[in-house]
């Protein structure tokens, strides 16, 4: 939600007086825009979701055993620090902002083709360009999505009750290409898309007919 409220923001704000369309720089300053905000928003409950779907595969001596967000959050910014809260923040914010590049672009981008070819402004319009986009966010967005899961899922060991240091994204990138390749990038592609593509197409929908809902009775 706070991707797409900024993202809208500031395209209106960027928008043309003579009507013409948004030029590909502008659309790259409302996606940055909007990505950064959405990724620091959303980080502590992305930590906590990677965490909570790893840990019954960690030994139970390294286990966190969070009840539930909140108590997760809580035993986090006890335990860590308030610091914790930022952990991944690097590899979120790339993601963040590569999927609203990859959403939000490629999905007007396709549909301002469909409509210049003769298209109506329809349902079937909104599905075809969400569809396309999901193939195209998921293509970008997959190995970002592998680091930030790495990278957030890490164990800090502790050695005579000190922690070891902290978790190096490229340290983190060059290991999985060393180690396992550049298909490693890609794991878990398709789960991935079968996740995201529904949720874009049903989002988009409601976001076009919440749109033309707004600005017919408002503008």
């Amino acid at each position: 939600m706070a991707r797409f409220a900024v993202y809208d923001t500031v395209k209106a704000q960027l928008q043309h007086t003579d009507g013409t369309p948004l030029k590909s720089t502008e659309l790259i300053v409302a996606t940055l825009l909007s990505g950064i905000t959405g990724g620091v928003v959303g980080n502590p409950a992305e930590i906590l979701n990677v965490r909570m779907q790893n840990d019954q595969a960690l030994p139970p001596s390294m286990r966190r055993n969070y009840r539930n967000a909140i108590h997760g959050l809580y035993l986090m910014v006890r335990t860590e620090g308030i610091r914790s809260l930022c952990i991944g923040l690097g590899p979120s914010l790339v993601r963040a902002t590569l999927a609203t590049a990859s959403q939000f672009v490629s999905y007007d981008v396709l549909k301002a083709r469909m409509l210049r070819r003769g298209y109506e402004d329809s349902v079937l319009v909104h599905f075809a360009a969400s569809f396309a986009a999901g193939l195209v966010a998921t293509t970008v967005c997959s190995p970002a999505d592998v680091l930030k899961s790495r990278v957030m899922a890490a164990i800090k060991l502790q050695d005579t009750g000190a922690r070891t240091g902290r978790v190096r994204v490229w340290e983190t990138a060059w290991t999985i290409y060393h180690t396992e390749g550049v298909r490693a990038f890609f794991k878990g592609w398709v789960p991935s898309y079968v996740r995201l593509c529904p949720q874009l197409v049903i989002t988009f929908i409601i976001y076009e007919k919440l749109r033309k809902s707004y600005y017919a009775h408002y503008q």
